[in-house]
């Protein structure tokens, strides 16, 4: 069987069992692959936060793959038996409370879990929140604006944004539009 078979075949498959669960527990599952790894690889972070954010990130979307999955198949299966008589209307009421399900997960589930389940793993596992009370805060240093007319006089205003000094709202150069 060649490539093309198997590519076939398989968008065919997926076309037939589209459900907003695979495709929402898909994206969770590269999420839960890709972010940790992307964090791991950041080189200008520190050590013991990049392990504890990636790990956090990775317990997150190994809650929200079941939770997506749970709410989903219980939102359909919830249009399945009250539109029982009418077989097309079932399916389509299905798969739109599948989506909505897993929108609820999105929104209310998969945070309420993540809260209750993942400082307790953290805690077990002897990972905590890196401090981050030692470090500076990085402060914008005040630079003195010396084009400024106004800022000859520190009594009368004292310029913290000299980069906006000379902003304007209207084109300086080109066609003017409006009167301006």
């Amino acid at each position: 069987m060649s490539l093309a078979d198997i590519l076939k075949r398989t968008c065919k498959k997926l076309g037939e069992n589209n459900k907003p669960t695979y495709v929402v527990m898909a994206i969770a599952t590269v999420k839960g692959i890709c972010r940790p790894t992307f964090t791991m690889m950041d080189k200008t972070e520190n050590p013991e936060t990049k392990k504890y954010t990636a790990l956090r990130e990775g317990l997150t979307e190994v809650i929200a793959i079941p939770a997506y999955w749970a709410c989903g198949e219980l939102a359909g299966g919830l249009a399945k038996k009250v539109f029982a008589k009418d077989k097309a209307l079932a399916n389509r009421a299905a798969t739109n409370l599948m989506f909505m399900g897993v929108c609820v997960a999105a929104l209310f589930v998969i945070p309420g879990l993540c809260s209750v389940a993942i400082k307790p793993i953290m805690d077990k596992m002897g990972l905590k929140a890196p401090d981050k009370k030692d470090q500076p805060k990085k402060m914008i240093q005040e630079v003195p604006n010396t084009y400024s007319p106004v800022s000859l006089n520190p009594l009368l205003y004292k310029n913290k944004f000299p980069q906006m000094q000379a902003f304007t709202s209207r084109p300086q150069t080109g066609l003017r539009v409006g009167g301006l």
